[in-house]
C-alpha cells in the first residue's frame, strides 16, 4: 500500500487538483505538508492557502498540515527535506511515494506498481520534462519522483541533495543509477511540469525553489520571455518536440 507525500507550496496551486485526482487513483493516503512561508521566507498567501485547503478537501484520501518556517539561514533545500521528513513521520504504509505538486503520474503507474512492489526497496521514477507550455516536451528524460520503503526514509534535513540522499544509499536500489524506472511500454510514467509557467509564475518559482542561488535565474527568465520559445530551455538546454497536452495544463 502506498502513502504519497506531496511537496507543495501555493506557487504550484495550478497543478494541485489535477495531481490529487491522479494520486487518488492508487494512493491509500496523500499527505500534504505546507510550510507557513515560501522557502525564501516570504509569508504564504492566506487566500491561496484557503483555496488550497478547499481543493484538498475534495479528496477523501488527502490531508494537509502546516509546519513553521524557521529562518532563511537554514536554506531553501532544508525546507524541501523537512517537508518530506515530516510527511514520512505521518505516513502509515510500507511504501512511500515522494512527488512534487508539478509532477503528474500517468495511469500506467498503477499497473506498473502492482508488478514490482515486492521486488526492490526503492525506485527513481523517470519523467518527461516540459518547458513554458505543456505541449513542449523534452527529447530526453529525467529522474523525478521517488518510491521507497518507509524503513529506509532517514532524512538528513541539512543535506543539499534532497531525494537523492536516500535513493543512492538504499539497499538493492534498482541498477544503482539515476533513471532506472520505465513503464511497461518502455516509456516514463511521470510528467514534470515544473517549468510550465507564465513569466510571473516562473519568476516566483526561481526566487523560491531549492536551487535559487545557483545561477542568475531572474535574468534568464527575463531573457526567455523577451522572445517566443526557441526550442531549447535555459535550465538544461534540452531539445523539444511538440506533443498533446494530455493533462490540460
Amino acid at each position: 500500500m502506498i502513502s504519497t507525500i506531496l511537496q507543495y507550496s501555493t506557487i504550484d496551486i495550478r497543478f494541485l487538483e489535477k495531481n490529487l485526482k491522479q494520486l487518488s487513483k492508487f494512493s491509500d493516503e496523500i499527505i500534504i505538508p505546507i510550510c507557513s512561508h515560501l522557502f525564501n521566507g516570504e509569508e504564504e498567501d492566506a487566500n491561496k492557502i484557503k483555496e488550497s485547503i478547499n481543493i484538498i478537501s475534495k479528496f477523501d484520501k488527502a490531508f494537509y498540515f502546516i509546519f513553521n518556517w524557521e529562518g532563511a539561514h537554514l536554506g531553501t533545500r532544508y525546507y524541501h527535506n523537512l517537508s518530506r521528513k515530516l510527511g514520512t513521520e505521518k505516513a502509515k504504509n510500507e511504501w512511500l511515494l515522494f512527488v512534487d505538486a508539478d509532477e503528474l503520474l500517468s495511469d500506467e503507474f498503477i499497473d506498473w506498481f502492482e508488478t514490482i512492489k515486492y521486488t526492490d526497496n526503492a525506485y527513481w521514477l523517470t519523467c518527461y520534462w516540459y518547458f513554458r507550455e505543456a505541449i513542449y516536451q523534452a527529447t530526453r528524460t529525467e529522474g523525478a519522483g521517488m518510491l521507497i520503503k518507509k524503513k529506509y526514509c532517514d532524512w538528513d534535513v541539512y543535506s543539499n541533495h534532497e531525494r537523492q540522499q536516500l535513493i543512492n544509499k538504499t539497499p538493492n536500489f534498482i541498477n544503482g543509477h539515476d533513471y532506472p524506472v520505465l513503464s511497461l511500454t518502455g516509456k516514463p510514467m511521470m510528467h514534470h511540469f515544473s517549468w510550465v509557467r507564465s513569466k510571473e509564475e516562473m519568476l516566483t518559482k526561481v526566487k523560491n525553489w531549492g536551487h535559487n542561488i545557483d545561477k542568475n535565474w531572474i535574468q534568464m527568465v527575463e531573457e526567455e520571455f523577451s522572445r517566443p520559445f526557441n526550442g531549447t530551455d535555459f535550465v538544461h538546454r534540452y531539445q523539444y518536440n511538440i506533443v498533446e497536452n494530455i493533462f490540460n495544463i
